[in-house]
């Protein structure tokens, strides 16, 4: 898989440039500089910047910047402006941003006689393979406009996908680390004096009151070792989550989660599916457009089913005899997919099967706190009556004594 390097080069007019490049090697990315007429003076790897995401294949600021431009570009092409005048157009944000000095390289690259897609390849922290593939496809057979609109389409229902999972799960976060929060302060504040008070008075103090004490003097007397603890902890289960056989068992659990769990299943196959109607759209064959999106899949569980679904393809299977393989990959949408082969009409097919599951993702995260309402009911029910043993049972002890 080609890495991305970043390069210092210099230009015809003496002016240091600076950018990222996806390539196989360093020699190609020197390659890649002398086409475009400028000398490298340092080329190095760079580390991936952006972090895994759970639920789609990019994050943050960057995102918005790309649907801003994706429609903005749409608009002006469509309007009939070329694409190298639209490009000088473009402005997204602040004039020294990122982005617009990537644009301004772009542009550069493209008035030099590179393609658009080509050129956009050398940023992959901005532009995914697959947007790029899209871009490709859409040169290629003369249909950029259609590619531009449902680029923007694809990307603007992804961002809604995200933030209707960040709402849904923001509110069981928030009631999981309240009671964590009260059970820090039981257990450093109110249990220690409720222990003192009992002891001066004589009374035993029952099981779950001295668990709490416990866990209290452990806290504050050996608090080094539990810091140490948990970092190193933390530090082991990073490590990994990095490897690819721990990224898989982490994936897997993720996928078994109660009710978040078919959150984040459907919520990847509907973007898995409108991606993959967007690439047939654009015209690139199937397998070629699996094997690109297995790469934009950040649960390796789907991604290792997207690729057995890739190879089926690719051996001619029988799509019946993959459900067995694809324990995540909904069944329904298999047979969907199987039923536009087999008419004609796998594009419509899967915009029907990313409406399907996006319209369930909606609903669910939007009746997330109710489905969830049993599970914060035991765990709620289970600190409160911790609660009550620890502070209750000793007050019984002590009205036993005062009785005698």
């Amino acid at each position: 898989m080609p890495d991305n390097y970043l390069y210092t080069a210099c230009g015809p007019d003496g002016i240091k440039r600076r950018g990222v490049i996806q390539a196989d090697s360093a020699e190609r990315v020197a390659a890649i500089l002398d086409e475009q007429h400028l000398i490298p003076i340092e080329i190095k790897t760079q580390k991936n910047q952006l972090k895994p995401a759970l639920f789609g294949f990019m994050k943050g600021r960057q995102y918005e910047d790309l649907i801003l431009f994706t429609r903005n570009l749409s608009t002006l092409y469509q309007a009939g402006i070329p694409i190298l005048r639209a490009l000088g157009i473009i402005k997204i944000g602040p004039a020294d941003s990122y982005f617009n000095r990537a644009l301004e390289r772009i542009r550069i690259a493209v008035q030099s006689g590179r393609s658009l897609s080509e050129a956009m390849a050398d940023y992959p922290n901005l532009f995914a393979k697959i947007y790029t593939a899209s871009i490709a496809a859409g040169e290629t057979s003369g249909h950029l406009d259609m590619v531009l609109d449902a680029l923007g389409v694809m990307l603007e229902r992804d961002l809604e996908l995200n933030r209707q999972i960040k709402s849904a799960v923001r509110y069981p976060v928030m009631v999981t680390t309240a009671i964590a929060g009260a059970f820090a302060v039981l257990i450093t504040f109110v249990i220690p004096r409720f222990a003192s008070f009992y002891s001066e008075m004589g009374a035993q103090l029952p099981a779950p009151t001295r668990a709490l004490i416990i866990i209290n003097q452990i806290v504050t007397q050996y608090w080094a070792a539990v810091v140490a603890f948990f970092v190193i902890s933390a530090l082991i289960l990073r490590r990994i989550y990095a490897s690819s056989s721990g990224r898989l068992v982490f994936d897997n659990i993720f996928l078994r989660l109660p009710v978040l769990g078919d959150l984040i299943n459907k919520g990847n196959i509907a973007r898995f599916t409108y991606m993959f109607h967007l690439l047939i759209k654009s015209g690139i064959p199937i397998v070629k457009s699996l094997e690109m999106l297995a790469n934009t899949i950040k649960n390796t569980r789907l991604t290792a089913e997207i690729r057995y679904l890739a190879e089926s393809f690719r051996e001619g299977r029988e799509l019946s005899g993959s459900a067995e393989n694809m324990k995540f990959f909904p069944e329904m949408a298999l047979q969907m997919i199987k039923v536009g082969l087999e008419s004609g009409s796998l594009e419509i097919m899967l915009n029907e099967i990313s409406k399907h599951y996006s319209k369930e993702v909606d609903y669910k995260s939007r009746h997330l706190t109710s489905l969830l309402e049993p599970i914060l009911t035991v765990v709620l029910g289970a600190f409160v009556l911790v609660v009550a043993l620890a502070i209750f049972l000793p007050m019984w002890n002590l009205i036993q004594i005062f009785r005698h």
